[in-house]
């Protein structure tokens, strides 16, 4: 565990294209398995938009079945059927069903979780609204539910997601289960409503995007993005 914070960085991507150029964020990395292929689903907006009006969600393919060997190309800007807008912080839910997308993206002036049912690796179908800021503690400094991450375990399965606004100590993670048969139903997504499941606390402020990752030793560990210092 204690290597991870020495772990060679490697660049992968950069893009010149105004379409897609500028504030990049959020990428993961997924094995499609229905195109044999790695690929890393990010956003990034467009040249000289101002308050980060242009982001969008992109899609890069690897050349090899080997992550750190392969060469990456631009597979594409993933455009959401029913609703091309303002999204996100894409991340991949797998179910038996197949591979749904989760986003970001706004209603009004809330910032929500989206579900799509995915076609492709860079094509979905219509999206659903599956959770909102409904809680308090999911409005300090603005109404927003963003930065997804899937958690499975037991037979069960939750998005952990960031809620919020990023800049201040209120950002924290909350977390929905999928409770009923067909995800692209919000009835069939159950919030957990007494608190965030981690907050701001000793000395570590406003857990945000978060993912996980099991250990060789079996564990199963949260890492998210914190403030160490305020």
């Amino acid at each position: 565990m204690a290597s991870l914070k020495t772990a060679t960085p490697k660049v992968v991507w950069t893009d010149s294209t105004a379409a897609r150029c500028c504030n990049l964020w959020a990428p993961e990395i997924h094995w499609i398995a229905g195109q044999s292929s790695w690929f890393i689903y990010y956003t990034a907006g467009v040249a000289g938009t101002a308050n980060f009006d242009g982001q969008r969600l992109h899609v890069l393919k690897g050349s090899s079945n080997d992550i750190w060997a392969s060469t990456w190309s631009y597979a594409g800007r993933i455009a959401i059927p029913n609703r091309d807008v303002w999204a996100i912080d894409a991340t991949v839910l797998f179910l038996p069903a197949g591979p749904y997308l989760v986003f970001s993206s706004w209603d009004g002036d809330e910032q929500c979780l989206w579900i799509s049912k995915m076609n492709s690796a860079t094509s979905v179908g219509n999206a659903v609204k599956i959770s909102r800021p409904s809680n308090s503690w999911e409005q300090i400094g603005g109404k927003t539910n963003e930065g997804a991450a899937a958690l499975y375990h037991g037979g069960r399965t939750w998005i952990i997601y960031s809620a919020s606004s990023c800049a201040g100590t209120g950002y924290a993670l909350g977390s929905i289960e999928l409770t009923g048969s067909d995800p692209l139903s919000a009835s069939s997504w159950t919030k957990y409503n007494n608190g965030p499941i981690f907050k701001s606390a000793f000395g570590n402020y406003a857990p945000g995007h978060n993912g996980f990752f099991t250990a060789p030793s079996g564990n199963i560990y949260n890492v998210s993005v914190m403030f160490e210092h305020l």
